[in-house]
């Protein structure tokens, strides 16, 4: 016989053979999944019950999640809309914590011309103006910007149309010109290109339109708008060191150098200020904050909350699932040792229980997705006012892909455990005794009472979370504001200081609103503020008469309020000492004041302040600080929302003796909002017709809006916390179910041996309440962690509070009982002769 070459060749047709036999390997395992998802179809149909069950709670926990991360992807993790974005810092000025405020421009400068770690440090300063004269459409109010040339720079972005300032237009005596956003190019002029050169009025002023900002620049905070401020930086005002005009600056650091490096830089800029101008700029700091940050880090706490709330939920879920699947898997012994008889091995049996579960998760995260697209409108509804990023909340890759990832991971987390425990049962024991023969190993029973206790444990700290969350809403909602916001209607007016030039013309057009206003059926009463509560504010110094002026860094903070006509009794604020402005105090007459009880009890303790006088800088161009005297003492009053400001005094100035151009109409009345802000709008334009009101609506919605981030907390963690108590109690009684029918044969013989039914409830009842103390302990230690931690966003409420523990715990005992009666009373009703007889 011939021997073949040691490196005989294989032949074209013997390598088309393994080719074929890998393709043939890759067939049969294409067709066995094939197989297998179709089975999973088949078995999900044949148990109608349990499929919706299952695909329902998994529904609900993804959909939550879903829900959930779809805000915190809008608000948090969604870039901003400009290139290098973690790069763009906004700066300002603060004397401590809750006691930030704007930058003095001469420290801006002073910033820009020192620092080396900024590419580029602009000013901005926010302001509205009145847009009119365009053929077609009434006045509106424009939010408008003066900003440094290179403000555009900071952000990185074009115009898409024309250009910005130049460096002629960028300076005092410059040429008034515009650049306006996208937005108002389409809404004003319908995207006319003819728009560049035109003149437009604003504020009574003609600009000329020079360029057209791409839809995503509306910086700062929705700008429509943007002029130069270089050209108003002779302002003496402005000028002035202790001066804070409402000026923040941005600015966009060099590359490679960190938050940190520039967080020093600052400090030590800031700490030689202090040296030089010691009076101004004592224990004045900068301070550095990301623009991301700036924009929505106080919501980033409360946020996370929710994100871990929900995911709490997912966890309960799943355990309720995997308890479920385990019973199930336990239910179909026989059918899966059939399949062991006939050749499947163990990883074959597991992978066709994953593929079941897959399915499930697949199916509900689909349904989750569904439900979470649902609700957005109720999400954006309860969120805060006003943070445009709540409103823009969209379902996009980022959430598809976050659905899919998580319902993928529940799969594994429900999936895994009962498809081991189902393909290592004994499968010769349950080729012999059936489905429901056998008990369980002792294991697999530990594993089931240990993921009910996970449950109870997780559920409780739930509870205990949404209790404290709620205790606190509910205190900020009964918070005294020190007025009554029912009944109150309110408005804003920006009066165009080119032609309301003087306090004469300010107050003619007061005059004539309020006398109009008041005459309007169903008003009470009418009053103007300019500074008032929830609407902005103004911050001032003062000092007592007969004491050395001190220094700008040592000076006493009120809040500033200039008012004219019935604004306390509007507010429904009685008077508590003294008197109210009157007639007899106009711009020519000795300077009067009225403060409240906190300013007289800090600064005149035992005195009554009626008669003294202050020292008070009404921010009048030129004046400074002026003697006055205090005619009046009025209740406190909040002006800010509680998590904006530090509350400080408040002094009161009549619109005769200071002069004011953003004013705020209030109006007290049973009228209906809709036909009250018609009348308003007819008022105003019957006395100037270029005249716009907005931000109409009722001082309840400001109101409201302070507490938007509470309502939007304590809304969702009771949703999730009544979502996981709910899914504790099916668990339990899933949990009781099973043990009850699997020890019916043991009840049985218990039974006939004469135990009475109420012995037969107790051991059922004692080994949920077995559960529930285990569950309780646990959740009780991560409660009393999590309300550390919850301390932060809590309003006015200890984290450890033992009525709201001692309440949680009855709430799952009785969820306990329930869910524990039902299998016990069953088991207290079996016949022992038909239970050994089925056995």
């Amino acid at each position: 016989m011939a021997l073949l070459p040691k490196r005989q060749r294989l032949r074209p047709s013997q390598k088309v053979n393994r080719d074929e036999g890998l393709c043939s390997a890759s067939a049969n395992n294409s067709s066995d999944l094939k197989e297998n998802i179709r089975y999973a179809f088949r078995m999900l149909r044949k148990q109608p019950g349990f499929s919706a069950i299952a695909i329902l709670t998994l529904a609900l926990g993804i959909g939550a999640n879903t829900a959930i991360f779809s805000i915190v992807n809008a608000v948090l993790l969604r870039p901003l809309p400009y290139p290098d974005a973690d790069r763009i810092m906004v700066l300002n000025e603060s004397s401590g914590p809750g006691q930030d405020y704007s930058v003095a421009l001469p420290d801006y400068f002073d910033w820009r011309n020192d620092n080396t770690v900024f590419e580029h440090l602009a000013a901005t300063h926010k302001e509205s103006r009145n847009l009119s004269g365009i053929p077609g459409r009434d006045p509106e109010r424009v939010s408008c910007a003066s900003v440094t040339r290179n403000f555009f720079s900071v952000v990185g972005v074009s115009p898409e149309i024309g250009r910005i300032f130049s460096e002629d237009e960028d300076k005092v005596g410059a040429p008034p010109v515009v650049v306006i956003s996208d937005r108002l190019w389409q809404h004003a002029f319908n995207r006319d290109p003819r728009v560049l050169g035109r003149s437009i009025t604003l504020h009574d002023q003609n600009f000329d339109v020079i360029g057209v900002m791409p839809p995503q620049m509306t910086s700062p905070q929705d700008t429509d708008a943007w002029f130069s401020i270089m050209r108003r930086s002779n302002n003496p005002a402005w000028m002035d060191r202790s001066h804070h005009p409402m000026i923040f600056v941005w600015g966009k650091l060099k590359t490679g150098v960190t938050v940190d490096r520039a967080r020093a830089e600052m400090k030590g800029i800031a700490a030689r200020l202090e040296k030089t101008y010691p009076d101004t700029n004592g224990k004045v700091y900068a301070v550095v904050t990301p623009l991301l940050e700036n924009l929505v880090g106080k919501y980033r706490t409360n946020l996370g909350l929710l994100l871990g709330a929900v995911g709490l939920v997912l966890l309960i879920a799943c355990a309720n699932l995997a308890n479920l699947f385990a019973a199930r898997g336990a239910a179909r012994a026989r059918e899966f040792a059939i399949h062991a008889a006939v050749g499947a091995t163990r990883w074959q049996i597991i992978r066709k229980l994953l593929i079941e579960s897959f399915l499930i998760a697949l199916l509900g995260g689909a349904l989750g997705f569904f439900i979470a697209v649902w609700v957005r409108d109720s999400l954006i509804a309860l969120s805060p006012g006003g943070v445009s990023r709540f409103q823009q909340i969209s379902f996009d890759f980022p959430v598809l892909g976050f659905t899919f990832l998580i319902a993928s991971l529940t799969a594994i987390v429900f999936g895994l455990w009962p498809a081991w425990q189902t393909s290592h049962a004994n499968f010769q024991l349950a080729l012999k005794t059936g489905d429901a023969g056998g008990g369980d190993p002792p294991s697999a029973k530990r594993a089931r009472d240990w993921l009910v206790i996970s449950e109870i444990a997780l559920t409780l700290t739930l509870l205990v979370a949404a209790a404290l969350v709620l205790k606190s809403f509910s205190r900020m909602q009964s918070l005294q504001l020190g007025y009554e916001p029912g009944d109150l209607f309110t408005a804003r007016l920006e009066l165009p200081w080119k032609t309301y030039s003087s306090r004469e013309k300010i107050g003619t057009f007061t005059k004539a609103l309020l006398d109009k206003v008041s005459a309007l059926p169903g008003v009470q009463s009418a009053g103007i503020g300019s500074n008032s509560p929830l609407m902005g504010g103004w911050q001032t110094g003062f000092y007592r008469e007969g004491t050395p002026q001190p220094s700008s860094s040592n000076m006493p903070s009120a809040d500033l309020e200039v008012i004219t006509g019935d604004y306390f009794p509007t507010f429904k604020v009685p008077l508590l000492r003294g008197r109210m402005f009157n007639d007899r105090d106009t711009k020519d007459s000795p300077r009067v004041i009225i403060v409240d009880q906190t300013l007289a009890e800090q600064f005149f303790p035992g005195e009554d302040p009626v008669g003294k006088r202050l020292s008070v800088d009404a921010g009048n161009d030129e004046e400074g600080y002026v003697m006055s005297e205090i005619v009046g003492i009025v209740p406190r009053m909040r002006f800010h929302a509680i998590d904006e400001m530090a509350p400080l005094p408040v002094i009161y100035c009549s619109m005769a003796q200071a002069q004011r151009t953003s004013l705020g109409l209030f109006v007290r009345s049973g009228t209906s909002t809709a036909a009250l802000a018609k009348s308003i709008r007819d008022v105003v334009s019957s006395i100037d017709p270029s005249q716009p009101v907005f931000d109409a609506r009722p001082m309840l919605d400001r109101v409201h809006d302070t507490w938007g981030t509470q309502r939007l907390l304590s809304f969702l963690v009771s949703i999730f916390a009544g979502l996981a108590l709910l899914l504790a109690t099916i668990g339990l009684y899933g949990l009781l179910a099973y043990i009850t029918l699997k020890r019916v044969r043991e009840i049985g013989i218990r039974i006939a041996l004469g135990a009475r039914p109420g012995q037969i409830r107790a051991l059922i009842l004692s080994h949920g309440i077995q559960l529930l103390l285990i569950g309780s302990v646990i959740g009780l230690i991560a409660a009393f962690a999590l309300s550390r931690a919850l301390q932060s966003v809590l309003f006015d409420v200890k984290g450890i509070d033992p009525r709201i523990y001692l309440g949680v715990g009855l709430i799952l005992f009785g969820a306990t009982l329930v869910a524990a009666w039902i299998p016990a009373r069953r088991a207290s009703r079996v016949d022992p002769i038909v239970a050994l007889h089925t056995e």
